[in-house]
């Protein structure tokens, strides 16, 4: 398999959309539990989980065509 860096826009957005999606879900999880909404909470799991995600998704694998 080939190893390609994507470009900085899409790496980006990839972390962008990844982390409100799991912030959005966690306060929503949190919501059904009982407790309180807490922007803090809210960006560490926008801003972490986002940032993983977009280390985890900076390369393109392809496969080698023979």
């Amino acid at each position: 398999m080939d190893r390609e860096k994507l470009l900085m826009k899409p790496i980006v957005i990839t972390g962008v959309i990844n982390g409100l999606l799991f912030a959005l879900f966690m306060a929503g999880f949190g919501y059904f539990n009982g407790d309180s909404f807490s922007i803090l909470k809210f960006l560490f799991h926008f801003m972490f989980f986002g940032f993983f995600m977009a280390i985890s998704f900076r390369y393109k694998y392809t496969k080698k065509k023979d």
